[in-house]
Protein backbone atom coordinates (compact mmCIF):
# COMPACT_ATOMS: atom_id res chain seq x y z
CA UNK A 1 0.00 0.00 0.00
CA UNK A 2 0.77 3.48 -0.86
CA UNK A 3 2.35 5.83 2.18
CA UNK A 4 -0.23 8.47 2.07
CA UNK A 5 2.58 10.37 3.48
CA UNK A 6 4.98 10.03 0.91
CA UNK A 7 4.51 13.12 -1.05
CA UNK A 8 4.69 15.18 2.15
CA UNK A 9 8.09 13.29 3.20
CA UNK A 10 9.83 14.09 -0.51
CA UNK A 11 8.52 17.91 -0.17
CA UNK A 12 10.66 18.09 3.17
CA UNK A 13 13.82 16.35 1.55
CA UNK A 14 13.81 19.06 -0.60
CA UNK A 15 14.29 21.86 1.99
CA UNK A 16 16.99 23.49 2.45
CA UNK A 17 17.79 27.04 4.97
CA UNK A 18 20.79 29.21 4.77
CA UNK A 19 22.13 32.26 6.42
CA UNK A 20 23.62 34.40 3.41
CA UNK A 21 24.86 38.01 4.71
CA UNK A 22 22.41 38.01 7.58
CA UNK A 23 19.77 37.02 4.90
CA UNK A 24 17.67 33.56 5.68
CA UNK A 25 17.34 32.41 2.18
CA UNK A 26 15.25 29.03 1.96
CA UNK A 27 15.94 27.02 -1.26
CA UNK A 28 12.51 24.61 -2.20
CA UNK A 29 12.48 22.33 -5.59
CA UNK A 30 9.01 22.79 -7.14
CA UNK A 31 7.52 20.06 -9.77
CA UNK A 32 5.62 22.42 -11.57
CA UNK A 33 8.69 25.54 -11.68
CA UNK A 34 10.26 25.40 -14.75
CA UNK A 35 13.40 28.19 -13.73
CA UNK A 36 14.57 29.20 -10.51
CA UNK A 37 12.58 32.35 -8.94
CA UNK A 38 13.47 34.68 -6.06
CA UNK A 39 10.49 35.93 -3.75
CA UNK A 40 11.11 38.49 -1.48
CA UNK A 41 8.30 38.46 1.72
CA UNK A 42 7.36 40.88 3.90
CA UNK A 43 9.33 38.92 6.47
CA UNK A 44 12.84 39.72 4.52
CA UNK A 45 12.36 36.15 4.25
CA UNK A 46 14.16 35.12 0.60
CA UNK A 47 12.13 32.02 -0.96
CA UNK A 48 14.17 30.14 -3.66
CA UNK A 49 12.13 27.85 -5.80
CA UNK A 50 13.43 26.04 -8.28
CA UNK A 51 13.10 22.49 -10.43
CA UNK A 52 13.32 19.57 -9.27
CA UNK A 53 15.73 18.63 -11.21
CA UNK A 54 18.27 21.69 -10.38
CA UNK A 55 20.71 21.49 -7.68
CA UNK A 56 20.66 23.47 -4.72
CA UNK A 57 24.30 24.75 -5.70
CA UNK A 58 22.94 25.94 -9.01
CA UNK A 59 19.69 28.02 -7.19
CA UNK A 60 22.87 29.39 -4.39
CA UNK A 61 24.95 31.02 -7.43
CA UNK A 62 21.58 32.65 -8.99
CA UNK A 63 20.49 33.84 -5.29
CA UNK A 64 24.53 35.16 -4.67
CA UNK A 65 24.18 37.07 -8.39
CA UNK A 66 20.79 38.95 -6.93
CA UNK A 67 22.11 39.68 -3.35
CA UNK A 68 22.74 43.03 -4.30
CA UNK A 69 19.35 43.74 -5.36
CA UNK A 70 17.77 41.80 -2.71
CA UNK A 71 19.82 43.73 -0.15
CA UNK A 72 19.13 47.07 -1.92
CA UNK A 73 15.04 46.14 -1.47
CA UNK A 74 15.73 45.09 2.12
CA UNK A 75 17.62 48.33 3.37
CA UNK A 76 14.81 50.46 1.62
CA UNK A 77 12.09 48.71 3.16
CA UNK A 78 13.58 49.52 6.62
CA UNK A 79 13.89 52.62 6.59
CA UNK A 80 10.55 53.27 5.48
CA UNK A 81 8.70 55.44 8.54
CA UNK A 82 5.78 54.73 9.39
CA UNK A 83 3.44 58.01 11.27
CA UNK A 84 0.17 58.23 13.41
CA UNK A 85 -1.09 60.11 16.11
CA UNK A 86 1.92 62.15 16.02
CA UNK A 87 4.34 59.37 16.25
CA UNK A 88 7.11 58.21 14.12
CA UNK A 89 7.68 54.54 14.13
CA UNK A 90 11.08 52.95 12.71
CA UNK A 91 9.93 49.47 11.67
CA UNK A 92 6.92 48.00 10.30
CA UNK A 93 6.70 45.51 13.27
CA UNK A 94 6.65 48.71 15.53
CA UNK A 95 3.91 50.18 13.82
CA UNK A 96 1.97 47.23 13.86
CA UNK A 97 1.91 46.81 17.81
CA UNK A 98 1.12 50.02 18.24
CA UNK A 99 -1.97 49.85 15.98
CA UNK A 100 -2.81 46.52 17.45
CA UNK A 101 -3.01 47.98 20.87
CA UNK A 102 -5.24 50.72 19.54
CA UNK A 103 -7.71 48.89 17.78
CA UNK A 104 -7.91 46.62 20.90
CA UNK A 105 -9.02 49.91 23.20
CA UNK A 106 -10.92 51.32 20.70
CA UNK A 107 -13.11 49.14 18.07
CA UNK A 108 -14.63 46.61 20.06
CA UNK A 109 -16.26 49.61 22.42
CA UNK A 110 -17.14 51.32 19.47
CA UNK A 111 -18.52 48.81 17.70
CA UNK A 112 -20.96 47.79 20.47
CA UNK A 113 -21.58 51.52 20.90
CA UNK A 114 -22.80 51.71 17.52
CA UNK A 115 -24.92 48.35 17.63
CA UNK A 116 -26.97 50.03 20.59
CA UNK A 117 -28.04 53.06 19.07
CA UNK A 118 -29.05 51.30 15.77
CA UNK A 119 -30.30 48.66 17.91
CA UNK A 120 -28.03 45.35 16.01
CA UNK A 121 -27.14 42.44 17.94
CA UNK A 122 -23.99 40.37 16.86
CA UNK A 123 -21.82 37.22 18.22
CA UNK A 124 -18.12 37.93 18.59
CA UNK A 125 -15.76 40.32 17.65
CA UNK A 126 -12.07 39.38 16.27
CA UNK A 127 -9.82 41.99 15.48
CA UNK A 128 -6.80 40.84 12.74
CA UNK A 129 -4.75 42.25 10.13
CA UNK A 130 -6.48 41.45 6.37
CA UNK A 131 -4.80 42.35 3.11
CA UNK A 132 -7.84 43.14 1.15
CA UNK A 133 -11.16 44.13 3.66
CA UNK A 134 -11.98 46.26 6.02
CA UNK A 135 -14.25 44.18 8.06
CA UNK A 136 -16.60 41.09 7.37
CA UNK A 137 -19.94 39.36 9.21
CA UNK A 138 -19.99 35.56 8.87
CA UNK A 139 -23.75 33.92 8.90
CA UNK A 140 -23.28 32.95 12.47
CA UNK A 141 -22.88 36.69 12.69
CA UNK A 142 -19.56 36.68 14.44
CA UNK A 143 -17.60 40.31 13.03
CA UNK A 144 -13.89 40.68 12.06
CA UNK A 145 -12.47 44.18 11.63
CA UNK A 146 -9.03 45.18 10.62
CA UNK A 147 -6.93 46.42 12.80
CA UNK A 148 -6.09 49.00 10.53
CA UNK A 149 -9.15 50.32 11.06
CA UNK A 150 -7.62 52.87 13.39
CA UNK A 151 -5.71 54.60 10.91
CA UNK A 152 -8.63 56.10 9.20
CA UNK A 153 -10.88 59.28 10.23
CA UNK A 154 -13.76 58.29 12.22
CA UNK A 155 -16.40 59.09 9.97
CA UNK A 156 -15.11 55.96 7.74
CA UNK A 157 -14.51 53.90 10.60
CA UNK A 158 -18.09 54.15 12.01
CA UNK A 159 -19.44 53.38 8.41
CA UNK A 160 -17.54 50.01 8.29
CA UNK A 161 -18.47 49.16 11.87
CA UNK A 162 -22.17 49.64 10.65
CA UNK A 163 -21.95 48.15 7.68
CA UNK A 164 -21.01 45.07 9.34
CA UNK A 165 -23.79 45.48 11.84
CA UNK A 166 -26.46 45.89 9.23
CA UNK A 167 -24.62 42.46 7.36
CA UNK A 168 -26.07 40.79 10.42
CA UNK A 169 -29.82 41.01 9.32
CA UNK A 170 -29.14 41.41 5.52
CA UNK A 171 -26.56 39.06 4.70
CA UNK A 172 -25.95 40.48 1.22
CA UNK A 173 -25.44 43.79 -0.93
CA UNK A 174 -28.79 43.69 -2.21
CA UNK A 175 -31.82 46.90 -2.16
CA UNK A 176 -32.58 45.67 1.33
CA UNK A 177 -29.21 46.03 2.80
CA UNK A 178 -28.48 49.56 1.00
CA UNK A 179 -32.37 50.75 2.46
CA UNK A 180 -31.52 50.12 5.94
CA UNK A 181 -27.54 51.06 5.43
CA UNK A 182 -28.43 54.31 4.60
CA UNK A 183 -31.82 54.64 6.80
CA UNK A 184 -28.84 54.50 9.48
CA UNK A 185 -26.56 56.38 7.85
CA UNK A 186 -27.90 58.83 5.01
CA UNK A 187 -24.32 59.80 3.79
CA UNK A 188 -23.04 55.68 3.47
CA UNK A 189 -22.54 56.29 -0.35
CA UNK A 190 -20.20 59.22 0.09
CA UNK A 191 -18.71 57.79 3.24
CA UNK A 192 -18.42 54.42 1.02
CA UNK A 193 -16.86 56.16 -1.96
CA UNK A 194 -14.12 57.97 0.55
CA UNK A 195 -13.09 54.30 1.62
CA UNK A 196 -12.17 53.50 -1.49
CA UNK A 197 -9.29 55.84 -2.02
CA UNK A 198 -7.64 54.75 1.05
CA UNK A 199 -5.52 51.31 0.94
CA UNK A 200 -5.44 49.11 3.49
CA UNK A 201 -1.61 48.75 5.02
Amino acid sequence: MKNPLSFLVRKQVYQKVEQIDGIEFKFKKNPLSKCIRILLKDTNEVLVTMPKRASFKCAKDFALKNLDEIKTIINNREQKNYFLDGIEFRTKEEFRKYLRKKAKEFLPKRLEAIAQQFGYKYNKVALKFMKSRWGSCSFKNNINLNISLVTLENELIDYVLLHELVHTVEKNHGEAFWSRLLLNMPDARVRRRALKSRKVI
